[in-house]
C-alpha cells in the first residue's frame, strides 16, 4: 500500500480574518462561533478531506472521544468524581456535532468541572501533608488507574489521596532512612532523627504537590484545555494526527524549517520513520515512497 508521509497545516492565525466573513454553519450572524467553534470545525473538515479512508464523525466517534479526553484530563482518576463524569455524559454523544459546526461546550463543561475539583484536590493535600503520617499501620495503596474506579464520595476520593500522598512521602523517609545510615559517623554530616526525616520527606512532597497544582492554576487555561481536546479528536481520528498549539508548533517549524508563520496553530500529519526524510538546500524534505 503507498504510504505518504506529508504534513498538513492548518493556517488558523492567519485565517481569522476570513473566519469573520466565512459561513457560520449551525450559528447566527447574533450569535456569530467563537474560536473554539471556527478551529474545530475546520479542524474536522481539513481531518475528513486528508484521509483517503476517514472514520464515520457519529455519535460513536463521539463517545471515544469524550473517554479519551476525560482520560487525558484526569488519568489517575483523582480529581473527578463520578458524580462529575455522569453529569458530563450528556455531550458523551454530542462532540460529533461540536465537529460540524455546533456551540462547543463539552470541553469547557469538563474544564470547570476540573478547575472546581482541583482546587478541592489541592485544599486536601495541603491537609494531608500538614500532619505526620504513622508508617507502622499496614495497608495498601493501588495506584494502577486502569484498575480504579472514579470515587463515588468526598470521603472516598479524599483516603485516595492519603493513601497516594503517604505513599509519596514513604519513599522519600525510606530515602532519607538510607542515606542516613550510609553516611553516620561521617565528618560533617548531620544525624536528624527519625521524626525530622519524615518531616523532611512531608516537605519534599509538599513541592511537588505545589508545583502540580500550581501548573493547573497557571498553565492550564481554557486554550490549554482546547488543545488537548483537539489532540483527543485528532489522534481518536487517526493516531499519527496531532494539533499542535502555536508554541508547540513553532518547535516543530524550527525543526522542519517549514514556511509557516510562527503563530500559526496547526494539525500536523505525519509518519515519521527515519528514511522519510532527507536533507536538501538547507531544508528537511521528505521521501515519496511504498512502504
Amino acid at each position: 500500500m503507498k504510504r505518504l508521509p506529508f504534513v498538513i497545516l492548518m493556517i488558523v492565525a492567519a485565517s481569522f480574518l476570513a473566519f469573520k466573513t466565512m459561513g457560520n454553519g449551525l450559528k447566527s450572524p447574533s450569535n456569530p462561533p467563537t474560536k473554539y467553534e471556527q478551529i474545530l470545525k475546520l479542524v474536522g473538515e481539513m481531518l475528513k478531506q486528508a484521509h483517503y479512508s476517514p472514520q464515520d464523525n457519529d455519535d460513536e466517534f463521539s463517545q471515544k472521544i469524550f473517554k479519551k479526553f476525560i482520560t487525558d484530563l484526569n488519568a489517575e482518576k483523582n480529581i473527578f468524581l463520578q458524580s462529575d463524569i455522569d453529569a458530563l455524559k450528556k455531550f458523551e454523544t454530542t462532540i460529533d456535532e461540536e465537529i460540524k459546526g455546533a456551540t462547543v461546550e463539552f470541553f469547557l463543561a469538563a474544564g470547570k468541572s476540573f478547575n472546581k475539583r482541583m482546587e478541592e484536590a489541592a485544599t486536601i493535600s495541603n491537609e494531608l501533608l500538614a500532619k505526620p503520617f504513622i508508617f507502622s499501620t499496614d495497608e495498601t495503596v493501588l495506584l494502577d488507574a486502569d484498575k480504579l474506579n472514579y470515587s463515588v464520595t468526598y470521603a472516598e476520593r479524599k483516603d485516595r489521596w492519603r493513601k497516594k500522598i503517604k505513599y509519596m512521602t514513604l519513599e522519600r523517609y525510606v530515602d532519607l532512612l538510607e542515606t542516613r545510615e550510609k553516611n553516620k559517623g561521617k565528618e560533617g554530616f548531620v544525624v536528624k532523627s527519625d521524626t525530622e526525616l519524615e518531616k523532611e520527606a512531608r516537605e519534599k512532597v509538599q513541592k511537588i504537590m505545589d508545583r502540580t497544582f500550581d501548573r493547573y492554576r497557571l498553565k492550564f487555561n481554557d486554550d490549554d484545555k482546547f488543545n488537548m481536546f483537539v489532540n483527543a479528536i485528532t489522534t481518536t481520528f487517526d493516531p499519527h494526527s496531532e494539533f499542535f498549539p502555536p508554541v508547540d508548533k513553532r518547535y516543530f517549524d524550527e525543526i522542519c524549517a517549514l514556511p509557516v508563520d510562527k503563530y500559526n496553530y496547526g494539525i500536523i500529519h505525519h509518519d515519521i520513520h527515519t528514511d522519510n526524510f532527507f536533507w536538501e538546500n538547507g531544508k528537511i524534505k521528505l521521501f515519496d515512497f511504498y512502504d
